[in-house]
């Protein structure tokens, strides 16, 4: 093989390795909440390289966290809708479209031998939150108040399942680094209503 191939070649490897680890990494370089809403815990970035989780993990970790980011700015915006009584249904489809989408790829994606029951909690507590916020919004849209909203029983379902998410990720990752561990806690209670 002549130099010249051989370095084309090397530079096609290059940029299709570099391709393929950017597609493993999906998570956004911004995580600054939707305008005049704010997260309900300290959520930070989810660390680059994901220190602690291993590497056939990675990128489904990556993957899930960067949508569990999406789901919760999208709730974050239908909440603030909710509260004020403005545009809810509007909100409200909103919010189904981009969560719905969510848990497409969210199914579609490969899990890791071992991260099927954390992928079920992640589904299902999405599942439970799109029930709970189409019955808060026809509550809302009724003039019906966010207690008796916060009421309806899917939104705790759906925390429940957070919570268990949560722990199938502490058993998993034991021995990982606090900034990772930090900051999957928070995405998931970010997700979270209560």
């Amino acid at each position: 093989m002549s130099e010249r191939r051989f370095a084309v070649v090397a530079l096609l490897m290059l940029l299709g390795a570099g391709a393929a680890a950017s597609a493993e990494d999906n998570y956004p370089s911004d995580i600054t909440p939707p305008p005049g809403t704010r997260y309900p815990c300290a959520l930070t970035a989810l660390p680059r390289g994901l220190p602690g989780i291993p590497e056939a993990d990675r990128a489904f970790i990556n993957h899930t966290y960067a949508r569990v980011l999406s789901a919760t700015q999208a709730k974050l915006v239908l909440l603030k809708a909710l509260e004020a009584r403005q545009e809810t249904s509007a909100a409200l489809a909103r919010y189904q479209q981009d969560t719905q989408g969510l848990a497409a790829r969210q199914k579609a994606d490969v899990v890791p031998s071992g991260l099927e029951a954390f992928q079920d909690d992640v589904l299902a507590a999405l599942a439970l939150q799109q029930s709970f916020f189409a019955q808060a919004t026809a509550l809302r849209e009724a003039g019906r108040g966010m207690d008796e909203a916060y009421g309806l029983p899917q939104g705790r379902q759906a925390s429940t399942r957070l919570v268990a998410a949560w722990s199938r990720m502490q058993a998993r990752y034991p021995g990982w680094a606090g900034e990772t561990r930090d900051s999957i806690y928070h995405h998931l209670c970010a997700l979270d209503l209560f």
